[in-house]
C-alpha cells in the first residue's frame, strides 16, 4: 500500500495530533501533518507506508507502544511478528480491525505466554473494485489472515483471543462452490513445538475445503476451550454437500477439518503460500507425523445469526448464519515410508454439532466423514494406533448411517460396534489404509479407540509369523465350513416352517378376500338400490318442478292478456272521447261561423238599404 490519507473533523486531529513511533523495535516516526486554518476545516492526517505497518513485538513495551498510537495508523496493521520470551499482555478487550491481507508470525524466538486479554479481531473484507470505507481510505479487495507459527515455544500458551470473520460462500445443485477466500484466517504449523492455545473463540473464518488450523508433523500441542463456529457460509444445505461429493467429486471440501493433524509433506501443505524454506526451514518435507495433539473442552458447530467481522468494523448489524460446523482429524500418510507416525492424539470432553456430511458417501469415503477421524497405516504399530482416542465427547445432529463404522461410534446414537472399521480410499488403495474407529465412552464394552478386535488383528498383523496365518486361516476355514453347514441346515428348517406359515397366511387371506368380498358385493347391491330411489325422487322432484313452473307460466299469460284487454278497453274509451269533443267543437266552431255569415248578410242588407237611402235622397 503506498501512502494514503485519511481526511477528518477538528475534534479527531485534536486527539490524534501527536508524534508517533510506528515501528515497535525500529525507530521510525510518522509524521503527523495536523493543519487547522481559523474556519475549523479538515485537513490531511499522513498515513504510514507498509514497511511502517510491520511490527516485531519483543516486549509489553511494544504491544503498549503500538495500542497508544491514533486508531487510524493502528488499522494500517500489516504484520505483527512475535519474539517475546517473556509474557506479554494486550490491553482489556482491545480492537484489531484488519482492513487487508495482515500476517502474525509466532516465530520460534516467541516463547513466552501471549494474553490477547478479550481482544477483538474484526476481519474486513473486499470484493470487487477498490471502494471507499471508514474515513474515505481506499483499501484493497483482498482482506485475508495468516498465522504461521514454527519451532519449540516452550510451553507458551497463547489465550483469550475472539476471532470474527466475514467469509461467504454458497453451492449449486452441481456441487459448484461460489467463494472469493476472502474475510477468514488460516494458521499454517510445521514442525510447531510446545504450544497450547486456550480460550480462543473463532467466528466465520473457515473458508470452504480449507482448514482453520494446518497442522503438519507437530508434537506436543494443545487447544483447551477453543469454540469454532460455522464452516464454509451460510449458502449451504445438505443437498449441496451431497452434490459436492457425487457432482464435483470433491470430498474434502465435505469434511475438511477446523483442526487438521496432519503430515509434513508436500500434500499435507497443499500449495500453501505461508509454508515456504524462508519460515519452516529446509527439511520442511520429512514425513514426520503429529503426536502428542490434544483437544479437550472445545466446540465446533454451526454459527448462529452471529455478526461478521466486517459488520463489526462499519458499524453495522449484518448477520449470518452458517447452519454446518467442522470436524477433528486427518486423512493423510507419508507416502514415502507408508506410515502415517500419529501417536498420542486425544479428542476429550468435546461438543461436536451439525458437522458437514455427505450422506451418500460409499463405504470408501463415509468413514472421513465422523466428526472425529483418523487415517493410519497396516505398517502402523498396534500401540500407536491403540494412542488415538476419543473419548468423553458430545455428538448433536452428526452423522449416523445406521451400521457398525465410525459414524456410528461418534453419533451419539449408543449403537454398538461389533466388526472391524476397515475402509480403503479409492486413491490409496495401495497402501491398504485402515480407518480407527474412535467412540464415546457410553460404549462401556469397548477401549477408548474403538472395536475390541482392532487390537488382536493389529498385533496378529505385526508380530505372528506367516506360518501361524496360515494355520489359523485352515483352522477357521473349518470352523466357517461346519458353521455354514449347520446354516445351511437352519436356514432349510426355517425355509419350511416359513413355507408352511406362509401357506396359512394365504389361506387365512383367501378366506379374507372372499368374505372381503361378499361384504363389498353386498355394499355395492344396497349402493344401487339407494342410487335408483334417489333417482326415482329425483324424477318426482323434477316433474313436479316442470309443473309448478308451466301454472306459474299459465298464470302469468292470463294476467298478461287481461291487461292488454284492459290496455285495449282504455284506449277505446280515449279515442271515443276524442272523437266526441273534436265533432263539438266542429259544431261550435260551425254555429260561430254560421252566426259571423247571417251577421255579415244582416250588416250587407243594412248597407245596401242605408245606400239606397242616400241615393234616393240625392235624387
Amino acid at each position: 500500500m503506498n501512502r494514503m490519507h485519511f481526511f477528518f473533523g477538528k475534534k479527531m486531529l485534536a486527539a490524534g495530533a501527536l508524534a508517533l513511533t510506528l515501528t515497535a523495535g525500529a525507530a521510525q516516526t510518522s509524521q503527523f501533518k495536523a493543519l487547522l486554518p481559523g474556519n475549523g476545516e479538515a485537513k490531511a492526517f499522513y498515513v504510514p507506508t507498509d514497511a511502517e505497518c510491520r511490527y516485531v513485538i519483543k516486549s509489553q513495551a511494544d504491544i503498549d507502544k503500538f495500542f497508544s498510537q491514533n486508531v487510524f495508523v493502528r488499522d494500517s496493521l500489516l504484520e505483527f511478528k512475535f519474539e517475546n520470551s517473556t509474557p506479554i499482555k494486550f490491553p482489556k478487550d482491545a480492537e484489531l480491525k484488519l482492513m487487508r491481507g495482515v500476517k502474525f508470525d509466532f516465530t520460534g524466538k516467541s516463547t513466552g505466554n501471549i494474553d490477547f486479554n478479550g481482544t477483538k479481531m474484526m476481519i474486513n473484507r473486499r470484493y470487487g473494485t477498490k471502494k471507499k470505507i471508514d474515513w474515505n481510505a481506499n483499501w484493497p479487495e483482498t482482506v485475508r489472515t495468516s498465522w504461521t507459527v514454527e519451532g519449540d515455544h516452550k510451553n507458551q500458551v497463547i489465550s483469550n483471543l475472539n476471532v470474527y470473520g466475514s467469509v461467504q460462500g454458497s453451492v449449486n445443485s452441481q456441487g459448484v462452490v461460489s467463494s472469493d477466500y476472502n474475510g477468514g484466517l488460516q494458521v499454517s504449523m510445521l514442525h510447531t513445538k510446545n504450544v497450547t492455545f486456550k480460550n480462543m473463540n473463532f467466528h466465520q473464518v473457515h473458508y470452504y475445503n480449507r482448514h482453520v488450523f494446518d497442522v503438519m508433523g507437530c508434537n506436543n500441542i494443545t487447544w483447551d476451550g477453543c469454540r469454532f463456529y460455522g464452516y464454509a457460509g451460510s449458502g449451504f444445505n445438505q443437498a449441496g454437500w451431497n452434490a459436492i461429493y457425487t457432482k464435483n467429486k470433491d470430498p474434502h471440501g465435505v469434511y475438511s477439518e477446523a483442526i487438521e493433524l496432519g503430515v509434513a509433506t508436500k500434500a499435507d501443505a497443499g500449495g500453501d503460500p505461508n509454508v515456504n524454506e524462508s519460515i519452516f526451514g529446509k527439511n520442511m518435507y520429512d514425513g514426520a507425523g503429529t503426536q502428542n495433539a490434544t483437544i479437550k473442552n472445545c466446540y465446533f458447530g454451526p454459527e448462529k445469526n452471529g455478526l461478521t467481522g466486517g459488520a463489526m468494523i462499519n458499524g453495522l448489524d449484518k448477520r449470518a448464519t452458517f447452519p454446518y460446523g467442522s470436524s477433528v482429524g486427518n486423512h493423510s500418510i507419508d507416502d514415502t515410508s507408508k506410515k502415517s507416525h500419529y501417536k498420542n492424539i486425544s479428542v476429550t470432553g468435546t461438543t461436536f454439532e451439525n458437522t458437514a456430511v455427505a450422506t451418500n458417501t460409499t463405504p470408501t469415503y463415509y468413514k472421513h466423514m465422523a466428526p472425529v477421524h483418523y487415517r493410519y497405516s497396516p505398517l502402523d504399530t498396534a500401540a500407536q494406533v491403540n494412542s488415538l482416542t476419543a473419548s468423553n465427547n458430545t455428538y448433536i445432529n452428526v452423522l449416523d448411517r445406521g451400521d457398525s463404522g465410525i459414524p456410528d461410534t461418534l453419533s451419539g446414537q449408543n449403537r454398538p460396534v461389533y466388526k472391524l472399521d476397515l475402509g480403503l480410499h479409492k486413491a490409496w488403495f495401495r497402501n491398504a489404509p485402515v480407518y480407527l474407529a474412535t467412540v464415546s465412552n457410553n460404549f462401556a464394552k469397548l477401549n477408548s479407540h474403538g472395536s475390541k478386535y482392532t487390537k488382536a488383528v493389529l498385533a496378529s498383523s505385526v508380530k505372528k509369523t506367516t506360518a501361524k496365518k496360515t494355520t489359523k486361516k485352515k483352522v477357521a476355514k473349518k470352523a466357517t465350513k461346519k458353521a455354514a453347514v449347520k446354516k445351511t441346515a437352519k436356514k432349510k428348517v426355517a425355509k419350511e416352517a416359513t413355507k408352511k406359515a406362509a401357506a396359512k397366511k394365504s389361506t387365512k387371506k383367501k378366506v379374507a378376500k372372499k368374505a372381503t368380498k361378499k361384504a363389498a358385493a353386498k355394499k355395492s347391491t344396497k349402493k344401487k338400490v339407494a342410487k335408483k330411489a334417489t333417482k326415482k325422487a329425483a324424477v318426482k322432484k323434477t316433474t313436479k318442478k316442470k309443473a309448478a313452473k308451466k301454472a306459474t307460466k299459465k298464470k302469468a299469460a292470463k294476467k298478461a292478456t287481461a291487461k292488454k284487454s284492459t290496455k285495449k278497453a282504455a284506449a277505446k274509451k280515449a279515442s271515443s272521447k276524442k272523437v266526441s269533443s273534436k265533432k263539438k267543437t266542429a259544431k261550435k266552431t260551425t254555429k260561430k261561423s254560421s252566426k259571423k255569415k247571417s251577421t255579415k248578410k244582416k250588416t250587407a242588407k243594412k248597407s245596401s238599404k242605408k245606400s239606397t237611402k242616400k241615393t234616393s235622397k240625392k235624387k
